[in-house]
């Protein structure tokens, strides 16, 4: 009996020096770093007057702007905002931790030649006799040249301009409008002939 009692108090004091052990003090983790994965522009160079895109992507990240002007955007680990450069612009993505610490990356979006644009084209009649006269005129923007084909018309950089034919047959003029960057603009219209 007295070594049962013995193994007894054994176990007891061994529970007892077991459950009054001093606890292993919590290491406390920092916060992880926010980190910019992503920066770039699918265009960075626009045409004046057009919006560009900006994407982006970050990891680890509680706030996220954008500046010029300063908004404030989403934490996303891929997305993609608009601009408005008026000029050449370098935008500034900044990013906040849980920590406070921030980290940013610059991107720069150009501006080029505005883009050559038909405003409209008018047409005299779609529907005509052969060898009746028709009158094609047009207007656009931000064009050093514009063409007409046929009758193999060729205009400066005024925003307005016409010539005229004599289909003998059904006939498709193509209003051709070239910017200083050499983008195209392009309008069909077809006439019918009798």
């Amino acid at each position: 009996m007295r070594a049962r009692t013995g193994w007894l108090v054994a176990t007891v004091a061994a529970l007892l020096s077991a459950c009054s052990a001093p606890e292993k003090p919590v290491v406390k983790q920092p916060p992880a770093e926010p980190v910019i994965t992503q920066l770039y522009a699918p265009e960075p160079t626009i045409a004046a007057g057009e919006t560009a895109k900006i994407c982006y992507g970050v990891e680890n990240a509680t706030s996220v702007w954008i500046s010029p002007p300063m908004h404030e955007l989403s934490a996303a680990v891929a997305r993609c905002v608009e601009v408005n450069p008026t000029a050449k612009t370098t935008y500034t993505l900044i990013v906040e931790g849980a920590g406070g610490k921030r980290v940013t990356r610059n991107i720069d979006i150009g501006i080029g030649a505005a883009k050559a644009k038909i405003v409209n084209v008018n047409i005299s009649a779609v529907d005509v006799k052969a060898g009746d006269t028709v009158s094609i005129c047009y207007t656009v923007a931000n064009a050093r040249a514009v063409t007409i084909d046929p009758p193999g018309y060729k205009g400066g950089a005024a925003s307005k301009g016409c010539t005229t034919d004599q289909p003998r047959k059904p006939t498709t003029y193509v209003v051709t409008a070239i910017g200083a960057g050499g983008n195209r603009d392009e309008e069909r219209v077809t006439v019918k002939v009798r």
